[in-house]
């Protein structure tokens, strides 16, 4: 009976070994925090806010000539209604043209930046890991409970600082 318990007891002890070193990180933080996203986010509202202030500025244009019309509508010719509604519906037809150029190149470029974002805080979790021995470092999304005690998000938001 002693021997069994000695054999499970070592199985126990070699299991427990065999885990390693393990910690989660909270790849939402990273993604919303990281000098890196920041960054990028930056660049997109460089990149794109000028268009999104053109695309403003066309709607108002246009809800604007759809007041006139509705107010001045009375008083116009048929010829002048007809060249007025012509004109709005030219310009919707712009408006929906430009936001979907402007949806699809923002959601290119988002794509691209993050797959930056994620390769650059990869390297940096895989090179934490390795300088500070850890044998699995997982992500939130795949952890069903851990212990605060081995969240290292913050320690990794440090090292994407450096």
């Amino acid at each position: 009976m002693k021997f069994i318990t000695f054999i499970l007891l070592a199985m126990v002890s070699v299991g427990l070994n065999a885990a390693g070193k393990t910690a989660f990180i909270n790849s939402k933080v990273l993604l919303e925090q990281s000098p890196q996203a920041i960054a990028a986010n930056t660049e997109l509202q460089k990149q794109f806010g000028e268009r999104e202030q053109d695309l403003r500025t066309l709607a108002q244009g246009i809800q604007q000539m759809e007041k006139t019309y509705q107010t001045d509508s009375a008083v116009m010719s048929d010829e002048q209604k007809k060249k007025a509604e012509e004109n709005i519906i030219q310009n919707k037809r712009r408006f929906q043209f430009e936001q979907q150029s402007l949806k699809e190149d923002l959601q290119a470029k988002q794509r691209e930046l993050l797959q930056e974002v994620q390769v650059s805080i990869k390297a940096v979790i895989q090179s934490y890991g390795t300088k500070n021995g850890y044998d699995f470092i997982f992500t939130d999304a795949s952890i069903a409970y851990a212990s605060d005690a081995v969240n290292i998000t913050d320690e990794i938001l440090q090292e994407l600082k450096k």
